[in-house]
């Protein structure tokens, strides 16, 4: 369960890293064709390119998963505790002091792999990724078959776009732990990018049924039927059980509000959003979603002057 637990804040926190990255500024590029009420925009926010068409779909591949062997145990320490409170500061959004106790922790235990692993969290959710990788490299080279810091590298990977190396590592992650959901999403982005729109949704479906509970599955989710399968409903069902799920969450009321701004629907929803995400967005400071909503604001206010 604190693997879970773990997992969780590392791929919830995340969301807010991506959920600006490779922002397009043409907000109003929402098809006029779109069947369903709420049309899905081009490329976005992550660096999801629209898929090409496939005379036929890659079959899913299947895994044969092992399980993770027990967790490596924490010696009866003073580590203990900084540990903890680490994941208890990450959970906060404090990352930077997570980031110097878990620097505590492998002080204390330089061969615990776990702490390695949650120092490369806290520095990936930063936006350190090459010193990320290199925590996950440590990890790994302690503990080769620690499934959770393989999903966490490959969660890095996709941050600075190497996706070949975040497909092997989620599929080493997978192997090891087959309710990964970190590595299931990144499957999922892995065949979206590679325009295999079947298997990317059968990923993307498999995390969210493997842990409803966790509000990043369903946004990563919508996230692929809006940019990629241009379904706005549904994406607008997914966002909408995201907050619902995680309602401290800035990005996710950043996604829904620029949902509705490209589907042109009453502005007053897309407004209280983005005030919503800026609000959520003071403490701990997010500069970027800040921004982003910010801009979007700015179009609402255009739409409003020339109506």
């Amino acid at each position: 369960m604190l693997n879970r637990t773990r997992t969780y804040l590392a791929l919830l926190a995340l969301v807010a890293l991506l959920a600006v990255a490779c922002s397009s500024s043409d907000t109003d590029s929402a098809d006029d064709n779109q069947p369903t009420p709420v049309p899905a925009a081009t490329e976005v926010a992550e660096p999801i390119s629209e898929p090409e068409p496939t005379s036929a779909p890659r079959p899913k591949v299947t895994v044969t998963p092992t399980p993770e062997p027990e967790g490596t145990a924490v010696s009866e320490s003073e580590s203990v505790t900084f540990y903890l409170q680490a994941f208890n500061s990450i959970g906060r959004g404090e990352y930077v002091d997570a980031e110097r106790t878990f620097t505590t922790v492998v002080e204390l235990e330089p061969g615990f792999a776990r702490g390695w692993d949650g120092r490369g969290q806290a520095l990936m959710l930063q936006g350190k990724y090459e010193e990320a990788l290199r925590d996950f490299d440590k990890a790994i080279e302690l503990k080769p078959n620690l499934s959770v810091a393989y999903a966490n590298r490959s969660l890095t990977r996709i941050a600075i776009d190497d996706m070949d190396g975040a497909e092997r590592d989620a599929r080493r992650a997978f192997e090891l732990d087959d309710e990964s959901v970190a590595a299931q999403l990144v499957m999922g982005r892995v065949y979206a990018r590679e325009g295999d729109t079947t298997t990317a949704l059968e990923w993307f479906d498999l995390a969210v049924a493997t842990d409803p509970e966790d509000a990043s599955t369903w946004w990563w989710r919508g996230r692929f039927y809006r940019d990629v399968l241009g379904i706005g409903n549904a994406a607008l069902a997914d966002f909408n059980a995201a907050i619902e799920l995680a309602p401290a969450q800035a990005a996710l009321y950043l996604d829904r509000a620029q949902l509705y701004i490209q589907a042109e629907v009453d502005p007053e929803l897309a407004r209280a959003d983005l005030e919503e995400a800026i609000s959520l967005s003071q403490d701990p400071k997010l500069p970027s979603i800040i921004a982003r909503a910010e801009d979007l604001i700015a179009v609402l206010d255009e739409r409003a002057a020339a109506a």
